[in-house]
């Protein structure tokens, strides 16, 4: 199944290769777009389903889900509408208008999930939850639907708390190698990348 979704997500090309700067500031040879995801219904269900099933799997209770601007706003709303629950998300900056918030919905003494798509540094989570806690919302757990595997996971557990995350990056570049989507030498290239990201 999970190679089904990665070649899916390589195909609909969620999966690049190149030279990018990410949010972080880090440089990487490869990149995941996941913003065009929900722009192909098919895989973005087979992501969807993937995971309300992980979340249901790992029993974990929350009453709520929160997204991330602005990447992990579509993802908290699917997930908290097909969940019945309240959906809410964090901006990356106040506004100057209006209630001047930084956190929208209604969430005060919710436990919730904390929803984005993609964990690097883990630097983007751990703000929001900050934002989160002086609104008085508990993180019960981080979940994204892919780890990089370059620190975030561990940043995170030093508050407590787990990232749940669908697909990590080295499961994807295993994949895209064993069916022959990319050459050895691209293979050892992005393993050097992983190596020194870690």
């Amino acid at each position: 199944m999970l190679d089904n979704l990665i070649l899916n997500l390589y195909k609909v090309k969620v999966i690049k290769f190149g030279d990018f700067t990410l949010s972080s500031g880090k440089r990487s040879p490869y990149y995941f777009d996941f913003r065009i995801l929900p722009s192909f219904p098919d895989t973005y269900a087979e992501v969807i389903n993937l995971w309300l099933q992980k979340l249901k799997d790992i029993g974990i209770k929350f009453d709520g889900v929160v997204g991330i601007a602005s990447a992990g706003i579509v993802h908290a709303s699917v997930l908290g509408f097909m969940l019945k629950k309240p959906i809410g998300y964090v901006r990356a900056e106040k506004k100057d208008h209006g209630t001047g918030k930084l956190v929208e919905g209604s969430l005060k003494d919710l436990k919730v999930l904390l929803v984005d798509d993609v964990a690097t540094t883990g630097g983007t989570l751990i703000r929001a939850y900050n934002q989160l806690i002086e609104e008085g919302v508990k993180v019960v757990a981080f979940s994204v639907i892919l780890d990089r595997e370059e620190g975030a996971e561990s940043a995170v557990e030093k508050l407590g708390i787990p990232l749940i995350s669908l697909i990590k990056t080295s499961q994807i570049f295993v994949t895209l190698r064993r069916l022959n989507i990319i050459d050895e030498p691209t293979y050892q290239s992005i393993l050097n990348y992983m190596r020194e990201s870690q």
